[in-house]
């Protein structure tokens, strides 16, 4: 789960029912890989990205979920 969705600020939150580090890949409309990092806690920093609409992957102990994620 991703929230807030669509978002204003520079950080989004990550809940999952997993625990363990996320890795978190952002891709753009166009599909090109716009962020790529590592978090320890729920927290995304999206400060480097445009508003837009954007495809979110998250893998976590090799489960992969995809979420939309709208930035304002």
């Amino acid at each position: 789960r991703i929230f807030p969705n669509p978002v204003d600020g520079d950080i989004v939150t990550i809940s999952t029912s997993i625990s363990g580090d996320k890795f978190i890949k952002v891709f753009d409309i166009n599909g090109r890989e716009v962020l790529s990092t590592t978090i320890f806690n729920d927290n995304l920093n999206i400060s480097s990205l445009e508003a837009g609409f954007y495809l979110t992957k998250v893998t976590i102990g090799g489960k992969t979920s995809v979420a939309k994620l709208i930035v304002n």
